[in-house]
């Protein structure tokens, strides 16, 4: 008990509440890009709480060191997501692996867990991380923090919080068998709300088909869920829209059947995410709008051109390439290729020019995402080297018979 109540004077809950809210800033701020509505929530672990949790706990974990108790208790800061859709679980997925070293997750149902009563229906539906900071950290200690965020729809948090707070923290005595059967009665409740919250979104979609135009950030990533098939599915990253969003809002030539074409094309097995293939393809058919683009992306007027230039050389790149690789002209415009594979696979490049059209590569994506944008002169100097590397490629394809469609 002394080493519960030394790491109880220990504890800091105002630290972690910071910790807390610092994860839910990153999330929200990947919600509010990538167009999900969720609503977001954070806490530190009261001390009340955390003691009760403890003395539990340590009965089975037999606790010898404060580093024990830190280990063990990955909740001290925790944060929710509450999904409006449950379907946009795998984005969510998405954003937390990609900006939190995720050591432990956990989804709910289990198997292994065994509840305190007999129940007609599933229960807790949702997904557990723990996690530990990375990436852009605001304080040095936070390194050493693990935190859990709990993710599960709107309506599922609500129903777990009342079951958690009655049946598993009975501080008003043990529920009777009719109490016990009316939760589980809501929980069915619940889980056909969430069916009811999927057919919404898929409703949702079909209006924005029928008026044939995607308006918003959150009409997209609604439109991307609802049209991604059993290819797609858990296989591709669906990405940040927000990019997509801001290049079909300036070239504004895309109807929503024209826009399903580009999504069938999406190659699943590529590195890229699912919204990088559809700007790509958008941007090597299009090959306007490049400007406002980055005017809304925030870059600076003065280099708004040389990104315009440096972008348009690398889709001329890709623009002959493809000429010399597809031999029909539709098969070129609709299929996601990634120019560097089929560069490489031809083995027409030395080393040295294959190292540097990688580099090219990467700053491309880099202007593209509105990301660690060079001075003007550097920005000259990389369109330069692209274009003597774009010759040097076009020249070596030519200098032989292209080869059958693959």
């Amino acid at each position: 008990m002394k080493l519960i109540d030394d790491f109880i004077k220990y504890y800091d809950p105002d630290y972690y509440q910071r910790q807390s809210q610092a994860i839910a800033e990153q999330i929200e701020d990947q919600l509010f890009r990538r167009g999900i509505k969720a609503i977001v929530t954070f806490r530190a672990k009261k001390k009340d709480r955390l003691r009760d949790k403890l003395i539990k706990r340590n009965a089975d974990k037999h606790y010898y060191s404060k580093e024990d108790i830190l280990e063990d208790v990955v909740d001290l800061a925790g944060v929710r997501v509450s999904l409006y859709f449950p379907s946009e679980r795998d984005i969510i997925d998405e954003i937390i692996t990609d900006i939190f070293n995720v050591e432990k997750k956990k989804i709910f149902p289990t198997e292994a867990h065994t509840p305190k009563h007999a129940k007609r229906f599933s229960g807790y539906w949702a997904t557990h991380y723990r996690i530990r900071f990375s990436g852009e950290i605001r304080e040095k200690q936070n390194r050493d923090i693990i935190a859990e965020i709990q993710v599960a729809s709107v309506l599922m948090h609500a129903w777990s919080e009342v079951e958690h707070d009655l049946v598993y923290k009975p501080y008003s005595g043990n529920l009777s068998k009719e109490e016990l059967s009316i939760l589980d009665e809501i929980n069915g409740m619940v889980l056909s709300g969430e069916i009811a919250l999927e057919r919404l979104q898929s409703a949702m979609a079909e209006r924005t088909k029928r008026k044939s135009d995607i308006t918003n950030k959150y009409e997209l990533t609604n439109f991307l869920v609802s049209a991604f098939d059993k290819k797609h599915k858990n296989k591709i990253k669906i990405g940040d829209t927000s990019l997509l969003n801001n290049y079909l809002s300036t070239i504004k030539k895309l109807d929503t059947d024209q826009f399903i074409e580009f999504i069938n094309d999406i190659d699943v097995s590529s590195k890229d995410s699912a919204t990088d293939q559809l700007l790509n393809m958008l941007l090597f058919n299009y090959r306007v709008g490049l400007r406002t683009y980055f005017k809304n992306l925030g870059i600076a007027y003065h280099k708004i051109s040389s990104c315009e230039a440096y972008i348009l050389c690398w889709v001329k790149l890709e623009n002959n390439v493809a000429e010399l690789y597809f031999p029909e002209e539709t098969e070129r415009k609709k299929t996601a290729f990634d120019v560097l594979k089929i560069i490489q696979h031809q083995g027409r490049l030395t080393k040295g020019e294959m190292a540097a059209l990688e580099r090219s590569r990467k700053l491309r994506n880099d202007i593209l995402h509105g990301v660690h944008i060079p001075s003007k002169k550097s920005l000259e100097n990389s369109l330069s080297e692209l274009m003597d590397l774009s010759q040097k490629v076009t020249s070596k394809f030519q200098s032989s018979s292209a080869p059958a469609s693959s």
